[in-house]
């Protein structure tokens, strides 16, 4: 059988990157990715034209196409829930000229992406003794607070994917505490997401230096990020707020799923709390679990650090969307 050509997407709150993929015996190779602002295309349709017309002559004729979006999806149809994008799968297929479409949440694709990557595409944090046949559990703040499971079948994977991003925010200091009473004395709604992610940055920013009894410093989410690396006291606490949560959300997940075959940590934020995440006070957000800390204990946690791995994620789905009509 010739290699087939896929078209497959990512578009999150801040970027959209498309990339080809290639699938044939010796598995599923991706060409390098094209990477552009959201904001720049009125519609996902207008990035998907750009990309193409910049393929000229090289362009191949698709088998299908698959793309991750940052929202719930329902019946194919899709509205980012940090763009003003709706996305329908039918008009995909029909600007593509293909009927084999796949449309799924971003996290979605992402969780799909966690058993097909290589040491290269992860970082280990906690090594753990992962259990094969065991759920995995997916997730992170990026623009968005993306969560997933994974469950292997017969020879492949299920995921379930949600909105779990949204569960309450659940403060585990003092700080937190006075944070997430403020931010509702304001009228947000205090979730995982408004903590820890780039959506909930400035509200949350305001609330804490509140809550710390100083002004609100009104620096952008990568000023904090670096001043903190500079060991500033406001930036620094931010971060660990951040951590703490990121590490009890997943922690949480990890209960929900008796995650054995592992927790991967999502999204852009993710990785730049990696010195946080590693403090005794954030681990023990995730670990410290009364009776099932033995539990806790076997779970590997690993940080995905590659930039194609919703791309990859999507390809997977195609083929098994192919494979067995379902996902």
């Amino acid at each position: 059988m010739s290699d087939e050509i896929l078209l497959l997407g990512d578009a999150g709150g801040t970027h959209v990157r498309l990339a080809l993929a290639d699938i044939g015996p010796a598995g599923i190779r991706l060409s390098p990715i094209w990477k552009r602002r959201g904001a720049d295309y009125p519609t996902c349709e207008a990035a998907v034209d750009d990309y193409l017309a910049g393929l000229g002559v090289d362009r191949p004729k698709l088998a299908g196409a698959a793309f991750g979006f940052a929202g719930p999806v329902s019946d194919g149809r899709v509205e980012l829930l940090h763009r003003d994008w709706t996305v329908d799968r039918r008009v995909l297929a029909d600007r593509l000229g293909t009927p084999r479409v796949v449309v799924v949440n971003d996290f979605f694709a992402m969780a799909r992406s966690a058993p097909e990557l290589g040491p290269g595409e992860l970082a280990d944090f906690w090594k753990g003794e992962p259990d094969p046949h065991g759920a995995i559990a997916v997730g992170g703040p990026g623009t968005g607070f993306g969560v997933a499971l994974l469950r292997r079948f017969r020879d492949g994977w299920v995921v379930v994917a949600g909105e779990g991003g949204h569960q309450s925010f659940s403060p585990q200091t003092e700080l937190d505490w006075k944070t997430a009473q403020i931010l509702r004395a304001r009228g947000v709604y205090v979730s995982n997401e408004v903590i820890a992610s780039g959506s909930g940055f400035d509200s949350t920013r305001a609330a804490l230096a509140e809550a710390m009894g100083l002004p609100d410093p009104k620096l952008s989410q990568a000023e904090v990020m670096d001043a903190a690396g500079k060991g500033d006291a406001f930036a620094v606490e931010f971060c660990r707020m951040r951590a703490r949560t990121v590490m009890t959300a997943m922690g949480d997940m990890a209960l929900a799923a008796n995650a054995g075959g592992g927790v991967y940590l999502a999204g852009g934020v993710t990785q730049r709390l990696i010195p946080w995440l590693g403090e005794p006070g954030a681990k023990d957000c995730f670990f410290q679990r009364g009776a099932r800390l033995g539990l806790m204990n076997r779970i590997p946690i690993r940080i995905i650090t590659s930039e194609t791995a919703p791309l990859l994620g999507a390809a997977h789905l195609w083929c098994d969307e192919r494979a067995r009509g379902w996902l």
